[in-house]
């Protein structure tokens, strides 16, 4: 066994860290005034998020927390030499050992030198290694994202008018004032679609945060009159501005307005080349867009460059058998990873965990379609779920695939006044005292949804029942619809490798360790083995616990014979 003792950085996301500046505005507002002993602590120089006891109140975290950093935006901070995360990032740069990273991270690091630009991290690093990489494609894509909602335009094209002094900001006023207009009617028209789209029943999109992009009302043509009014506008600026913004101060409250003026001028000049959509933002959409290509992107990021990089994850496969381009064919699709040229395929390993000895997997044949007869399905299906709890009593994970759903089922459970607390997931720092009174309480139940798939790990008797309420095919998404839209075929090529992806993951969240024993019971006929679907093969062979039942009585007795 090799023994060193590297220099080990962990580079956490920027909402992990107070920034004090916006602190400081933040508490000198009323709203603010409230949280005097917050403010003690980060007087007292607390920065890290874990560290506040009691947590943060989410709405109160979004307005104190590092947002955006770069050397440029912090430099004329007066707490740039107290800040953690600075500090931080300035290590990254000059460790010679080991740095522990999210992939966020280390893909502006990878942009910025395929930019022949100052990477984020050490130029010494030569090897990557990059786990759950089955969330590459979407870290990439996040990385070439462009969000930008009504507030925040209005705010540039305001920051950039102040930068203008004298009599020239007159000059200007006329242009900024029809920027704003156009602003506001291209976000009128967003959040009507928004809205329009959550009332649709059918599509079950009441609680999505994607929204699908229309070109209803002449939305295109709105994206095009604020893409020239912000040219005009910006030129504008640039002639009569501030001398400090013509040398190009970094300083200067305009640099918002450029960026913002590039990103929808190259956004209306191509948009065949862009996926565009809307992002829920409490009660407003922000607009989305990237470029289609996310393959070609991460594929010059990640495989054409002198770095080694190696790629794990336990759901990097979406079947099992043949030849190995087949299993990693979804992953491969997507990513652009080069087989046979300088990349290669390993054989999928199997788990350690004895699987087959210590769980077993109940699935339903009898209930309603999830979707075709939701109702029926959500009724009939609240009563199966008791059932199954109450062979474990409690003890159980409930996943679901939407909001909704989740809440509908909470809300009945809590109704029949069972023997267990029922806990329902919930937002921000509230998750981790959710998460913690289910460890505690071995014989609750808790409800989620989204992060809960693959982001937890329980172990022991507290979740000693997994139950998988829907399969989890991917819920209408705007970048789901489109991969599915240039696919020789939707269902078999998207659809299906996306929902095994994460039923495979969720599955995982049982058998955590040797000793780990529990069921896995899945409220979906989809998988019934008469008059099967055409992904049944398919999926059973993906998953790791082989055994399977539709036999409540079996089911409970395997529970109490090898998990009692």
């Amino acid at each position: 066994m090799l023994n060193v003792t590297p220099d080990v950085l962990l580079a956490k996301g920027q909402t992990h860290y107070v920034c004090q500046l916006r602190a400081n505005d933040y508490f000198a507002s009323p709203e603010g005034q409230q949280f005097a002993r917050l403010k003690q602590k980060i007087v007292e120089g607390c920065q890290d998020r874990r560290a506040f006891s009691p947590p943060i109140p989410a709405n109160v975290w979004e307005k104190i927390n590092i947002v955006r950093y770069s050397r440029r935006a912090c430099l004329g901070c007066p707490f740039s030499s107290q800040c953690q995360y600075a500090r931080l990032r300035d290590e990254l740069k000059f460790t010679n050992g080991i740095i522990l990273c999210n992939q966020d991270l280390l893909t502006a690091h990878l942009f910025k030198r395929s930019r022949d630009q100052g990477g984020l991290l050490s130029d010494l690093v030569q090897f990557v290694v990059v786990d759950e990489a089955h969330n590459l494609e979407d870290k990439v894509r996040s990385a070439t994202t462009e969000r930008f909602g009504e507030r925040q335009l209005i705010h540039a094209i305001n920051s950039a008018v102040k930068s203008v002094r004298g009599e020239e900001r007159e000059f200007i006023l006329e242009d900024a004032d029809d920027v704003v207009c156009s602003v506001r009617a291209l976000y009128s028209n967003l959040n009507s679609q928004m809205r329009m789209q959550i009332t649709q029943p059918a599509r079950d999109m009441k609680y999505a945060d994607r929204f699908f992009f229309r070109d209803e009302d002449g939305a295109v043509d709105l994206i095009r009159a604020v893409s020239r009014q912000l040219q005009k506008l910006s030129s504008s600026v640039q002639v009569f501005g501030s001398r400090d913004y013509r040398r190009g101060d970094s300083s200067s409250g305009a640099d918002e307005l450029d960026a913002a003026t590039q990103s929808f001028k190259e956004l209306a000049s191509d948009f065949d080349r862009q996926l565009l959509w809307l992002e829920r933002r409490g009660q407003t959409a922000d607009l989305s867009f990237c470029p289609k290509n996310t393959k070609d992107i991460l594929k010059k990021l990640y495989f054409s460059s002198k770095i080694r990089v190696i790629l794990t994850s336990a759901t990097l496969t979406s079947a099992v058998g043949g030849p190995l381009e087949n299993q990693y064919a979804y992953f491969l699709h997507n990513t652009g990873f080069p087989v046979g040229r300088t990349g290669i395929l390993s054989e999928p390993h199997p788990s350690p965990y004895p699987y087959d000895e210590h769980a077993m997997i109940y699935f339903c044949d009898d209930l309603p379609h999830p979707t075709r007869d939701h109702e029926a399905f959500i009724e009939k299906g609240v009563e199966r779920l008791i059932q199954v709890l109450n062979i474990s009593q409690g003890k159980a994970l409930v996943l679901f695939t939407a909001k909704t759903d989740m809440e509908e089922v909470y809300a009945a459970l809590q109704s029949r006044n069972l023997p267990y607390k029922i806990l329902i997931q919930q937002n921000g720092a509230s998750q981790e005292r959710v998460l913690q009174a289910f460890r505690n309480d071995v014989n609750s139940v808790l409800l989620g949804t989204g992060a809960y798939w693959e982001g937890i790990s329980i172990e022991g008797k507290s979740l000693s029942n997994l139950v998988i309420f829907r399969l989890p095919f991917p819920v209408p998404d705007p970048i789901i619809e489109y991969k599915a839209s240039i696919a020789k075929d939707a269902m078999m090529d998207v659809r299906v490798p996306e929902m095994i992806i994460k039923l495979k993951q969720g599955i995982g969240r049982l058998i955590r360790n040797f000793s780990d024993t529990g069921i896995v019971s899945i409220i979906d006929s989809r998988l019934r083995d008469t008059q099967p679907e055409r992904y049944h093969d398919i999926t059973w062979n993906s998953l790791p616990i082989h055994r399977r039942t539709t036999d409540l009585q079996e089911i409970e007795a395997f529970y109490h014979t090898v998990c009692d």
